[in-house]
C-alpha cells in the first residue's frame, strides 16, 4: 500500500512537472493555411540627400542603395521638398521666400546649386536597376496644379511608373494655430488638393492618390478631412500618414524612452489604431506610410534598429498596408566622411563641382544593417503566413505595465526560401522550437542577425549562424532573419526603367533578376499584339532595330532561366520618330537668372536651350531631361530670346516659339503667409507678411476668386500689408492671394491661397487674459450671450507649436456657479514645456455643440 501511494505521488509530481514545462515551452507557431498577400518590396525609405554631397548619381549613394535594396523610395523628400521645384530638380528662391522657416531650404539651395539638379529620371533609373518602386510626394505648398500637371505629363512621357501620389508633406503643420494659413483645417486642405488630383488624373486616370492625414493618434486634422469626405466624397483612394510614436517634446532617460518605445510601438500598429483610421476613411482603405521612426535620442542604435523592423512587420499584419517607409535612406547608410565644407566653399566662390567625384565612403549604421538583412525577406516575398510566439518575453512599458517584447513574422518566399523574421526588444536570450502547422519544422535554418548586450549599443556587426531541426536561439536586443529551403520558386517580374530612341532603333534597359539567365523582349504596335520577340542573353539591356519610322511601339520584358519564366514587365510606349515641338508655359526671373518651364514631349532624350548672349555669342545648353531649367549670369536690364528644342537619336525636333525675357534684379519676391478673415457679414480682412528685405517701389496686388486658382486682381499697388474687402457676398466662399509688384512687374509666383474663414461663434467665447503664476498659467475666459450650466463641458485646448507635435491637450476648467458668464482654467506646469510657444483656445460644449474662442499664442517662460 505504501509503494502504491508512493507511485501515485511520483506520477502526480511528474505530471505537474510536465505541465509546468509545457507551460514554459517557448515556440514559434507558423500557420501556412492562413495569411495574406503583401506587395513585394513593401519596405522602403524616404530620401533626404539635398543637404549632403550625395546626388542620385553619386557612386557612394548608388552603392548604399544597391546594398540596402529598398523596395521603394520617395521623391523628392519630406520637409525638404516643400520649396523644391519638380521641374528643375532644384530649390527655387521664390518658393523659399514663401516660408517662415527658410534656413534648411537655403542650405538645400546652396548644395544643389553647386552639385547640380536632383533629377527624377536619375532616381528612377537607380530604382530600376534594383527593380524598386517610386512614390512621389507633390509639393502643393509652393507649386501650382499646372506645375503638377506637367510633372505627371513628364512621368508619362518618360515611362515613369508612380505607385502612389501623395499630396504634401505634413500639411497639418501649416494651419492657423501655428500662424500659418495654407489651409484653415483638414477640410480646407482636402478642398485645396482636389485641383492637384484632377491635374494628375488628366494624365493618369487610374492613379493612386493619397492625402497626408496625420501622425499617430492625432485625429483632429483627419476628422476634418473626413468631414470633406462625408460632404463631397473622396477623390483619393489611398490613406497615408507619418509616424514617430515614441517622439516626445522633452528629454527622457534611457529607461523612460525604452518604456515609451515599447508601449507606443504596439499602440501605433494595433488593430485599434487601424480601426480608428478606417473610422475616418473607409473599410480596407489601402495604407501607405511615407515616414516613420523613433525620434527619441536615447533609443538611437540597437533599439531604433529593432523598432524600425518590428514597426514595418506589425503594419504589414494589416491586410490593407501597401508600403511602409522609414526616415530616411541616408541616415541608415551615411556618408563616412563629411565633405559638406567643400560644397559650402564652392557656393561662396560661385563654382560648380562634379560632386560625383568627391568620394565620401559609407558609414553603415546599425539601422541600415537591420534593413539590409530584413529586405532579403520583403524583396523576395509576396505573402505572409500567420505567425505567433508562445511564451515570449515581456518588457516594461508606460504606466508600470509590461508588454510583449518580441515579434515574429513569416514570409513565403518566391526564391526557394521561406523567411522567419524575429525582433527581440528584451535583454533575454530565448530558445524556440519552430512549428509549422502544429508540427516541429525539421529544417536547417540559415540565420543572419544583429544583436547587442546593452541598449546603449550604437553599432555592431551583422552575424551569421545556422540551426538544425527547427530549433533556433533568439539573441538579446536583436533582429534575426532565418531562412530555410522550399521547393517554391518563381522569377520576379522585371521593371523596364528606360527606353530611348536612338538612331538605329530603341534602346531599352530593365532591372536585373538574380536567378535569370536570359530575358525575352516582347514588342509590337499595341499592347494586345506584341508579335515580335528578341532573346537577350545574360544582360539587362538591348537595342531593338528594324523599326518603322514614325511608328509607335509597346515593349515588355520577361525573365527566363532553365526552369521558370517570369510574368511580363510593365509596358513602355515609344514612337520611333523625332520629338514634337516644345511649348514654354512659364518664365520666372530672379536677379541675374532666368528659369524656363516647358511641357515635356514623348520620345525625347533631352532638351536643348538656345539663346544669344549679350556679346552676340550663340549659347546652347543640354538640360539633361527635365521640364524646367535655371540659367544664371545674365546682364541686368537686358532682353534675351530663348528657344527650347527636344531631341533624340534621330535628331532634333522643331524649336519652340521664341520667348523674350527682360532680365532684371528688380523683380520682387512674393509676400508670404496670406490670411483672410471675415470681420463682418460684408467684409473680409486680408493680411500678409512682407519679406524681411523689400525692394524699393514695392507694392502689393490682391487677388480674389470663388474657385481655387481662378483668381482676379481686385486691388492694385497696396502700400500696406493689410487690405479690407468690403465687396463680398455673405453666401459665397472666397479665396485670396497677394503678389508683390515693382516697376518691372509682379513676383514670379503667388504664395499660399488663403480661404476666408469666419469668426462667427468665436465671439461667444473669448480668452481675456493669460497670467503666469507659480503653479502654472491661469487662463481667464469670458462668455458672450452664453452662460455655464451643470451639464456643460468647458476648458482650454493647448498645443505646443514650437516643435513638430500636432497633439491637442485638453485642460478642464475650474468649477463655476450655474449661470456664470466667465470661467478660469489653470494650466499646470506639468503639462507645459518651458521656453515653448503654445497655441491656446478656450472651448465650451453645450448639448454636443462645441463653441471655441480664437487662438491665442502664449510663450511659456520659466517658473516665477
Amino acid at each position: 500500500m505504501v509503494f502504491k501511494n508512493l507511485y501515485f505521488t511520483l506520477t502526480v509530481c511528474l505530471f505537474q512537472v510536465l505541465v509546468v514545462l509545457g507551460q514554459n515551452l517557448k515556440t514559434i507557431e507558423i500557420n501556412t493555411n492562413a495569411g495574406h498577400p503583401i506587395n513585394r518590396g513593401a519596405s522602403g525609405f524616404n530620401v533626404r540627400i539635398a543637404d549632403k554631397v550625395w546626388n542620385y548619381t553619386h557612386p557612394d549613394f548608388i552603392e548604399a542603395v544597391k546594398e540596402l535594396k529598398p523596395g521603394w523610395l520617395r521623391y523628392f523628400s519630406g520637409t525638404m521638398g516643400d520649396a523644391f521645384s519638380s521641374a528643375t530638380g532644384q530649390y527655387d528662391l521664390d518658393y523659399i521666400a514663401m516660408f517662415d522657416h527658410q534656413k534648411p531650404f537655403l542650405k538645400g539651395h546652396r548644395f544643389v546649386e553647386v552639385k547640380g539638379p536632383h533629377r527624377l529620371t536619375d532616381l528612377y533609373h537607380l530604382l530600376g536597376e534594383i527593380n524598386g518602386k517610386l512614390i512621389i510626394t507633390i509639393n502643393a505648398f509652393s507649386e501650382s496644379p499646372e506645375m503638377i500637371l506637367e510633372l505627371a505629363r513628364f512621368c508619362k512621357n518618360n515611362n515613369i511608373k508612380v505607385e502612389t501620389w501623395q499630396f504634401c508633406n505634413e500639411p497639418y503643420f501649416y494651419v492657423p494655430n501655428r500662424n500659418r494659413y495654407w489651409w484653415n483645417d483638414g477640410y480646407d486642405y482636402a478642398t485645396k488638393m482636389q485641383p492637384y488630383a484632377e491635374a494628375i488624373q488628366q494624365i493618369f486616370p487610374d492613379a493612386k492618390l493619397t492625402l497626408n492625414y496625420t501622425w499617430d493618434g492625432v485625429w483632429t486634422f483627419m476628422k476634418e478631412i473626413n468631414q470633406f469626405q462625408k460632404e463631397q466624397g473622396a477623390y483619393w483612394n489611398v490613406f497615408s500618414k507619418h509616424s514617430y510614436a515614441p517622439h516626445t517634446g522633452r528629454e527622457e532617460t534611457l529607461d523612460q524612452a525604452y518604456r515609451r518605445g515599447n508601449t507606443k510601438l504596439i499602440e501605433a500598429t494595433s488593430a485599434y489604431a487601424m480601426q480608428q483610421i478606417q473610422d475616418y476613411t473607409w473599410e480596407d482603405i489601402p495604407m501607405v506610410i511615407t515616414e516613420f521612426g523613433v525620434w527619441n535620442r536615447p533609443l538611437n542604435g540597437i533599439y531604433s534598429s529593432i523598432y524600425n523592423i518590428e514597426y514595418v512587420m506589425r503594419q504589414l499584419e494589416h491586410t490593407n498596408t501597401e508600403f511602409v517607409g522609414a526616415h530616411e535612406v541616408s541616415n541608415k547608410y551615411v556618408p563616412l566622411n563629411n565633405k559638406n565644407n567643400i560644397i559650402e566653399e564652392a557656393f561662396k566662390l560661385g563654382k560648380k563641382i562634379d560632386t560625383d567625384t568627391i568620394l565620401t565612403g559609407i558609414r553603415r549604421d546599425l539601422e541600415g544593417k537591420a534593413y539590409k538583412i530584413f529586405h532579403e525577406a520583403t524583396n523576395n516575398s509576396e505573402f505572409l503566413y500567420n505567425t505567433s510566439i508562445i511564451n515570449g518575453p515581456q518588457v516594461p512599458g508606460l504606466s508600470n505595465t509590461n508588454v510583449n517584447g518580441m515579434f515574429a513574422q513569416t514570409y513565403k518566399g518566391i526564391n526557394g526560401y521561406n523567411y522567419l523574421v524575429v525582433t527581440n526588444r528584451s535583454g533575454e536570450t530565448n530558445n524556440f522550437q519552430v512549428k509549422l502547422n502544429g508540427k516541429n519544422l525539421n529544417q536547417e535554418f540559415f540565420t543572419t542577425y544583429i544583436s547587442a548586450d546593452s541598449l546603449r549599443t550604437w553599432n555592431t556587426d551583422i552575424l551569421n549562424t545556422s540551426y538544425k531541426n527547427g530549433s533556433i536561439q533568439i539573441e538579446p536586443y536583436s533582429v534575426s532573419v532565418s531562412k530555410w529551403k522550399t521547393d517554391i520558386t518563381k522569377l520576379p517580374q522585371p521593371t523596364i526603367y528606360k527606353a530611348n530612341v536612338v538612331k538605329e532603333g530603341v534602346l531599352i534597359k530593365w532591372g536585373t533578376i538574380d536567378a535569370a539567365t536570359n530575358y525575352k523582349v516582347h514588342y509590337g504596335t499595341d499592347t494586345t499584339n506584341l508579335k515580335y520577340t528578341q532573346l537577350v542573353e545574360n544582360q539587362n539591356s538591348t537595342l531593338i532595330t528594324g523599326l518603322k519610322l514614325n511608328e509607335s511601339y509597346v515593349f515588355k520584358v520577361e525573365a527566363i532561366n532553365n526552369r521558370y519564366t517570369s510574368l511580363k514587365s510593365n509596358s513602355v510606349s515609344v514612337s520611333y520618330q523625332l520629338p514634337d515641338k516644345v511649348k514654354i508655359y512659364k518664365v520666372s526671373r530672379r536677379d541675374d537668372a532666368v528659369t524656363l518651364f516647358w511641357q515635356s514631349v514623348p520620345n525625347t532624350t533631352s532638351y536643348l536651350i538656345n539663346y544669344i548672349d549679350e556679346n552676340g555669342k550663340a549659347i546652347e545648353i543640354d538640360t539633361k531631361n527635365v521640364f524646367g531649367y535655371r540659367i544664371e549670369g545674365f546682364k541686368d536690364n537686358t532682353e534675351y530670346q530663348f528657344t527650347i528644342t527636344a531631341y533624340n537619336g534621330l535628331g532634333k525636333g522643331v524649336p519652340s516659339n521664341i520667348e523674350t525675357v527682360l532680365v532684371s534684379s528688380k523683380v520682387p519676391l512674393s509676400p508670404r503667409n496670406v490670411s483672410a478673415t471675415k470681420k463682418t457679414l460684408n467684409s473680409i480682412e486680408v493680411k500678409w507678411f512682407a519679406q524681411n528685405q523689400v525692394l524699393p517701389n514695392t507694392c502689393y496686388n490682391v487677388y480674389r476668386g470663388e474657385k481655387l486658382h481662378e483668381l482676379t486682381k481686385i486691388a492694385t499697388c497696396i502700400q500696406d500689408t493689410i487690405y479690407m474687402d468690403y465687396d463680398v457676398d455673405i453666401d459665397k466662399q472666397y479665396y485670396y492671394t497677394v503678389k508683390a509688384q515693382t516697376e518691372v512687374g509682379e513676383s514670379n509666383f503667388h504664395p499660399n491661397i488663403a480661404t476666408a474663414f469666419s469668426m462667427e461663434n468665436k465671439d461667444k467665447v473669448a480668452i481675456q487674459t493669460i497670467e503666469n503664476q507659480k503653479e502654472g498659467y491661469l487662463v481667464k475666459v469670458k462668455l458672450n450671450k452664453m452662460t455655464i450650466n451643470s451639464k456643460d463641458t468647458y476648458g482650454v485646448i493647448i498645443n505646443n507649436v514650437s516643435y513638430l507635435n500636432v497633439e491637442d491637450v485638453k485642460i478642464a476648467g475650474l468649477p463655476e456657479k450655474k449661470g456664470s458668464t466667465t470661467f478660469n482654467v489653470l494650466i499646470p506646469r506639468s503639462k507645459l514645456k518651458e521656453n515653448s510657444n503654445y497655441a491656446i483656445k478656450a472651448f465650451v460644449i453645450k448639448q454636443g455643440r462645441t463653441f471655441e474662442s480664437a487662438i491665442v499664442n502664449q510663450q511659456i517662460s520659466k517658473k516665477i
